[in-house]
């Protein structure tokens, strides 16, 4: 089968979990022996594809708008609100992708983040008449921001929230199939009226079973480094305010055990910030690859996800337990429904993530019976079954 997927970023210019997510869908299509063609955005005017491409064949464009997707956090704040009508409104994007799909003619066309592609994108396909498979990785259709944060979620029910959110239930329509990786994210789109007429699935994203460096037992492993005096406290991620590391570095400094670690791997507007208080037990490591990531939480005791804005599914959490490292994480969003209970604390709240990584700390033999609950049916192969059987 030829398969189209559609996101507005990908290598080499992908940076979230969203890409990330799409980047291992596209390995699993291709190991099960299907065609890929992805489209995607590039961040200038200038041809960054080379001709003649090995397969999967990527269609890097540059839609026309004020700035690419790929720089809209160098926009001013004033600009942001044409940027977001020409995202919406994009022909030119609209005709492109048309273009490409009369083209490669696939049998299946699977979106994902759309913004900076351009929400016509959805209609281009229905005008083919190609099936659909939508993935829901943020807010984005329902705030342009994408982004929801503690105390502030009245932000989506604003009047102009509201609006925008009309126009895009009128162009994106119901596609055949939509994908939530949580429920939390499908119920907020049902709530405000989206996809009344599509077939809605909660699947949780896949994740690569990872082995051990030296191809022994990585549970063994743990249980063995567990048994140290020292707690090595892992965060990866984008170094930005709304993902609580301020939190995070506050809650360590009020540890009762001084011979904890913290790591911190990502880079990110804050950078500088964190980076003055990189003392003997607060490490930077700065952005890294996702197999140097994986080396350093198969060395790590334990993750924190202290975000402060509502994240859907994490792909940071499924790849923590791709190697079973227990995760502590907000509790909101749908980072609750990856967590077991006893590591879940109230975001926002200091004292509630002290009390967990103490939990953490003095705990240690209990760490292996949390990783019960990780998800079991998240792998690649599975996941790429399931949604082409729907």
């Amino acid at each position: 089968m030829k398969i189209c997927l559609i996101n507005n970023l990908y290598k080499p210019y992908n940076r979230g979990g969203a890409e990330r997510v799409v980047e291992i869908v596209v390995e699993g299509l291709k190991k099960a022996g299907h065609e890929v063609v992805i489209i995607s955005t590039q961040p200038t005017r200038v041809p960054s594809t080379p001709k003649g491409c090995s397969a999967p064949s990527v269609f890097n464009f540059y839609p026309w708008n004020i700035i690419s997707y790929y720089n809209l956090n160098k926009l001013p704040i004033i600009l942001r609100l044409p940027w977001h009508i020409v995202n919406i409104f994009n022909l030119q994007s609209y005709f492109r992708i048309k273009k490409i799909l009369k083209a490669e003619q696939p049998h299946l066309v699977m979106t994902h983040n759309l913004m900076g592609v351009g929400f016509l994108t959805s209609l281009a396909i229905r005008k083919l008449k190609i099936k659909s498979i939508h993935t829901l990785h943020d807010i984005q259709l329902l705030h342009p921001s994408g982004l929801m944060f503690v105390n502030k979620e009245k932000k989506v029910n604003s009047f102009l929230a509201k609006i925008y959110q009309a126009i895009n239930k009128k162009l994106f329509g119901s596609p055949e199939v939509v994908i939530s990786p949580s429920k939390w994210l499908l119920e907020m789109h049902k709530q405000a009226g989206f996809f009344s007429n599509s077939k809605c699935v909660v699947l949780r994203n896949p994740m690569v079973k990872c082995h051990s460096r030296e191809g022994g037992n990585l549970d063994n492993e743990r249980d063995s480094r567990l048994r140290g005096n020292d707690m090595v406290f892992l965060y990866v991620g984008q170094i930005e305010k709304h993902k609580g590391v301020d939190l995070l570095l506050d809650a360590f400094s009020e540890l009762k055990d001084k011979n904890s670690q913290l790591w911190i791997v990502g880079d990110g507007n804050n950078e500088l910030g964190i980076r003055n208080h990189e003392l003997g037990n607060i490490k930077m490591f700065g952005k890294k690859t996702p197999e140097e990531v994986k080396e350093l939480m198969q060395t790590a005791d334990c993750l924190v996800v202290p975000s402060l804005c509502y994240e859907n599914c994490p792909t940071v959490i499924l790849e923590a337990m791709s190697v079973d490292l227990p995760v502590i994480g907000s509790d909101i969003g749908g980072i609750p429904e990856l967590l077991d209970n006893d590591l879940v604390f109230k975001a926002g709240n200091q004292q509630s993530l002290v009390n967990k990584m103490q939990w953490v700390i003095e705990n240690k033999d209990k760490l292996q019976k949390i990783n019960e609950n990780k998800p079991k049916e998240g792998s690649v192969e599975k996941y790429v079954d399931k949604i082409l059987s729907l």
